[in-house]
């Protein structure tokens, strides 16, 4: 974990100089309880002019002028960022982009962050993985989207797999598993245990890197389990009533 302003977040070793990027925490802001305190989600009960200065300590924290999040809803559509920032927030649960400078984000609290730079042409994705969205192959999309916008290939892409709720602490139901099953998806990921099944979102979205073509060395992950770790917002630790913290990625201007 690293340190800046009081902001603490988690970052790859495998991005290059030319990306700037983090797994943001919840430690470094301004939020009180229960959205403390580095809460970037505006629309629960959470203060509006806390969040704006959440946003604040964070663009000058990474020199960010831009920031662009979307209207997440656990689908597997991906927005296209062509220059200026939309007016409205997009439906959609994966932003890719080529634009120098613009930052692009998820916000989470328990589902999976993952980001994604394509070094040779110079564009980079950042994804939204919740079970349904895992199930449908969001990052699958954001792949094939990728090379549909700017002729990526897998084997030139670099991705980060951010902090989630782990197999430790994600219990879910048969309906999850029949999910995968209906859309194809394998059930490797999921572990049975006497309680119950537990589905690993980091396994899961590894293997659908890996099965579009992007070498395993260039795939970083084992971050910490949202819902264990109290540096984390986790949706289903607190019962719903929580903030979400931000994971970003930004092309710099060469």
């Amino acid at each position: 974990m690293k340190t800046l302003n009081g902001i603490k977040f988690f970052s790859s070793p495998l991005f290059g100089e030319g990306v700037v990027h983090g797994f943001l925490t919840r430690l470094g802001g301004v939020s009180a309880p229960p959205y403390e305190s580095l809460n970037f989600d505006a629309r629960d009960t959470d203060l509006k002019e806390n969040v704006e200065e959440n946003r604040s300590r964070f663009f000058n924290t990474f020199g960010v002028e831009r920031l662009m999040t979307v209207s997440q809803v656990h689908g597997s559509t991906v927005f296209r960022l062509n220059g200026d920032l939309p007016g409205a927030l997009p439906e959609a649960d994966a932003i890719i982009t080529n634009t120098n400078g613009a930052a692009i984000g998820m916000l989470t609290a328990d589902c999976l962050p993952v980001l994604i730079h394509d070094p040779v042409n110079r564009a980079i994705g950042a994804v939204h993985a919740g079970w349904k969205g895992t199930a449908l192959g969001v990052t699958i999309n954001t792949v094939k989207e990728m090379g549909r916008a700017y002729g990526s290939k897998p084997g030139d892409l670099i991705a980060a797999l951010g902090p989630a709720i782990g197999p430790c602490c994600y219990k879910v139901g048969e309906n999850v598993m029949e999910e995968f099953l209906k859309n194809w998806r394998g059930l490797d990921s999921f572990v049975p245990l006497e309680d119950g099944l537990r589905l690993d979102l980091g396994a899961e979205n590894l293997s659908q890197l890996l099965y579009m073509g992007v070498p395993e060395k260039n795939i970083s992950g084992s971050a910490p389990c949202t819902s264990c770790t109290r540096d984390f917002f986790s949706y289903r630790r607190d019962n719903g009533r929580t903030g979400r913290q931000l994971s970003f990625i930004m092309l710099k201007d060469m």
